[in-house]
């Protein structure tokens, strides 16, 4: 019984991190007016003033997501993940899709 429970408290924090998501980082160029949420990219954003924020099940930014991103809320001054951000080129492509 109690190997069985330590076995399994193993497993659970093994699996923990891969269940856990990676914060994003939207910056916005042009504050929202109020408070705001917007799903994109299968999340749901957080957005205030020129900040939006999320939670992903996915590790690094890419231009996919920040278009998904950008088409809700608008040109973005920087997309980023706790794990880097996208480059100055790879943004300028993100903002081909914003919202105008």
């Amino acid at each position: 019984m109690i190997r069985s429970i330590a076995v399994t408290a193993g497993f659970a924090a093994i699996a923990m991190p891969a269940i856990a998501g990676t914060a994003f980082t939207a910056k916005l160029v042009t504050p929202a007016d109020a408070q705001d949420s917007v799903v994109a990219a299968k999340a749901i954003w957080s957005c205030d003033a020129d900040t939006c924020v999320a939670e992903l099940n996915r590790r690094t930014a890419t231009v996919r997501t920040c278009k998904q991103v950008a088409s809700e809320v608008g040109v973005l001054a920087s997309f980023e993940s706790t794990n880097g951000a996208l480059s100055e080129e790879d943004l300028a492509e993100c903002n081909t899709a914003a919202k105008d």
